[in-house]
């Protein structure tokens, strides 16, 4: 029986996280309050599975208000999970492994910035680019045949499609690396789109269930939520960071 066992997510895909923190993207200082200390070992665990998207560790100087991340970001939007399909497959050094990518489509239910007229915004829905993590090697075949230890369907189970959502994106540069495969097609004037360590929000519909007292349903998607602090932490629900953004100019 041939051995198995998970490469590494790959180097490259660090630097394609660091690229996407926008203007406040430097490396962190590593000063962090006690509170925020004691908010980040508290986080609950629901129904979502957001391990899969907290492949890549990102060194990075947290935003510490949704508003102070919205300002930064040319498009902020809320909606709900519409699916998830294969994104491109990138090659990654001579002799390597392949590097997938999986995309996350949002459907908009709620434009608060840069969405109104965005023809890479199509039909309403964002295409957001994220690591698909490592794949597992299988010495039996050739390196660039290895497949990814988590498949579209994985992410689909761990965050299931309805799921609410708050993505604060930016449209994707050109892929630095040579593209292998473009993944399942996008419209034609739709652009894939990457986010920021802090760039997606969720609503845990087990934790709003069973929600009580300063609890929040709401959880990071790629980092906690109180990466931030308590301006992230102290709001309960969805609806509630909506109305939190509007309150700070942010609607269309």
């Amino acid at each position: 029986m041939v051995r198995r066992h998970v490469v590494l997510a790959l180097t490259l895909a660090t630097a394609t996280a660091l690229s996407a923190c926008g203007g406040a993207g430097n490396i962190a200082t590593g000063k962090t309050s006690q509170k925020q200390n004691q908010a980040h070992d508290a986080e609950q665990v629901g129904k979502l599975d957001v391990s899969l998207l907290r492949v890549v560790h990102s060194d990075f100087s947290a935003y510490k208000s949704p508003e102070a991340l919205a300002a930064d970001r040319p498009i902020v939007a809320a909606g709900v999970i519409d699916g998830w399909q294969q994104g491109p497959i990138l090659e990654s050094y001579p002799n390597g492994p392949l590097d997938y990518r999986a995309v996350l489509r949002v459907r908009v239910t709620e434009p608060l910035k840069g969405v109104k007229g965005r023809e890479s915004i199509s039909n309403g829905l964002i295409y957001v680019e994220l690591d698909q993590g490592g794949v597992v090697s299988d010495p039996s075949i050739p390196v660039d045949q290895w497949k990814p230890r988590k498949s579209i369907e994985d992410f689909e189970k761990a965050l299931p499609t309805g799921t609410k959502i708050l993505v604060f994106p930016r449209e994707r540069p050109r892929h630095e690396m040579p593209v292998r495969s473009p993944g399942a097609p996008i419209p034609p004037k739709a652009k894939l789109m990457v986010v920021p360590p802090q760039g997606l929000v969720l609503e845990d519909p087990q934790l709003l269930q069973r929600q009580s007292g300063n609890t929040t349903a709401l959880v990071g998607g790629q980092e906690r939520l109180s990466a931030g602090g308590e301006a992230w932490s102290r709001l309960k629900n969805m609806s509630e960071l909506i109305a939190h953004l509007k309150q700070k100019g942010f609607s269309e």
